[in-house]
């Protein structure tokens, strides 16, 4: 059966038992046999699908906006001697880049006519550079503000998921103890085959759950990486490119299972087998036996309230994780303590989640030369080496403090001054040149740009 036909009787009456006593109109009534079995399932299937698939696409352009102008306009920005803050503003209805460039050029009296000079130099190229500079922030708002709206999305998406497995796991309970559909199934649909559609849609529901939860962290990943550039850090922008690289890999490698009936076979039998074990996790949960008792005394929902749920998912966003994305986003603390938060989400064996473990290795190794070695940032300043195990001096801006430590940003007296609070995702010279290069030839250098 075509969709159309499907969402024209979805509003029609509901799929799901009903705690009312009168029995209820039959949906998709014109379909019997497996045919509704098969457009029943498809028909609630389909929706989260589609989220990953819509927050992908809308993701992607984003991405590509960074890989294109995000990457060398957060270099030019660390180059102006002003400093500038990434960060989701207070109504999280956008991320901005802010920063602060004064009227007028201030001098102090305890200035010395060197610091007058480069204190000068540093306004008038700030001046200069004020109208690209707005453009350039201008399109990185814009990326980073689809990425705060992507997340908000998928997030929710994946708490009401939570939400309509519990339900599935009330209708399969009533129907356990017995209780009926609240409406006459179709001709050749039996209570069993109704059953198994709600096993294997909260099967599904938790398939979707961990694609989504990739998808988010990914995001997260990468707003954490651009805002590693900012005042707070000081990091490489190149360290982006990495990361992007790493999302395009693990989005490759994955895509949302085709919502239709499964077939007969192994494969459905699994799908029903790991419903049935989530509907006994989840039943003798603590957070359902919680849900339950305050749900106790309303109606069962309906599938077509969930659709339209998930179709225009705005308010509060109160979700715990939510609000620990936010402080990776918003808050002022080292920013590899949050790398390190970030990683907790990331699933294990992601493309992302090694680079970020990598980073973190890289980062601690060089963190601890930069810790034991006085007035470092000037010494980097003139391209020496500046202590036992330092790898090399500023080449090309950036800096290797340690052989095995990875390259810091050293192409300015504000990156220099930060070495202490930088993150590190790229080995060596030889890495970041291959990074470059992989980054030119993928999608998202190849991608269209939208017109803003």
């Amino acid at each position: 059966m075509k969709r159309r036909t499907f969402l024209g009787a979805l509003g029609t009456a509901p799929l799901w038992l009903g705690a009312c006593a009168h029995k209820e109109e039959t949906p998709l009534a014109h379909l019997y046999g497996t045919d509704w079995v098969h457009g029943a399932y498809e028909l609630y299937a389909g929706k989260y699908a589609s989220i990953q698939t819509s927050s992908e696409q809308a993701t992607k352009s984003a991405y590509a906006m960074l890989a294109q102008k995000g990457v060398t306009a957060l270099d030019a920005l660390q180059t102006r001697e002003v400093p500038f803050f990434i960060r989701v503003d207070q109504s999280e209805q956008g991320f901005s880049v802010q920063r602060d460039v004064p009227e007028r050029l201030t001098f102090t009296a305890d200035m010395s006519q060197a610091d007058r000079d480069a204190a000068q130099a540093r306004w008038e190229k700030a001046r200069e550079t004020i109208q690209t500079d707005y453009e350039q922030i201008r399109r990185l708002d814009w990326a980073l503000t689809t990425l705060l709206s992507q997340t908000q999305h998928v997030r929710s998406a994946i708490d009401n998921g939570k939400i309509e497995q519990y339900r599935l796991v009330r209708q399969l309970s009533a129907l356990a103890e017995g209780d009926k559909p609240p409406f006459d199934l179709p001709y050749q649909v039996t209570t069993a085959d109704y059953r198994d559609v709600l096993l294997l849609l909260l099967e599904r529901l938790d398939d979707d759950a961990a694609r989504l939860a990739r998808v988010e962290s990914d995001i997260v990943t990468v707003g954490l990486t651009a805002r590693a550039t900012d005042a707070g850090s000081g990091s490489l922008a190149a360290n982006l490119n990495k990361v992007l690289l790493a999302v395009v890999t693990d989005a490759d490698a994955t895509s949302p299972r085709a919502a239709t009936y499964p077939a007969e076979g192994d494969a459905r039998a699994q799908y029903v087998t790991h419903g049935k074990a989530l509907y006994d996790s989840i039943k003798a949960s603590p957070e359902y036996v919680k849900w339950e008792k305050h749900e106790s005394t309303k109606a069962f929902d309906q599938l077509g309230q969930m659709l339209s749920l998930v179709d225009s998912m705005t308010g509060l966003h109160v979700s715990a994780i939510y609000q620990q994305v936010l402080d990776v986003w918003r808050g002022d603390a080292d920013y590899l303590s949050y790398l390190k938060s970030v990683v907790k989400m990331l699933p294990g064996g992601s493309e992302v989640a090694k680079v970020a473990d990598q980073a973190i290795e890289l980062t601690e190794k060089a963190r601890k030369v930069v810790g034991q070695v006085q007035n470092v940032a000037g010494q980097v300043q003139r391209g020496v080496a500046v202590a036992k195990g330092v790898a090399a001096g500023d080449t090309g801006g950036v800096v290797q403090l340690a052989k095995d430590g990875g390259l810091f940003n050293a192409g300015s007296d504000f990156a220099r001054s930060k070495l202490s609070r930088q993150i590190a995702f790229i080995k060596d010279q030889s890495e970041l040149q291959q990074v470059q290069g992989l980054i030119a030839d993928s999608s998202l250098a190849k991608s269209a740009l939208p017109t803003l």
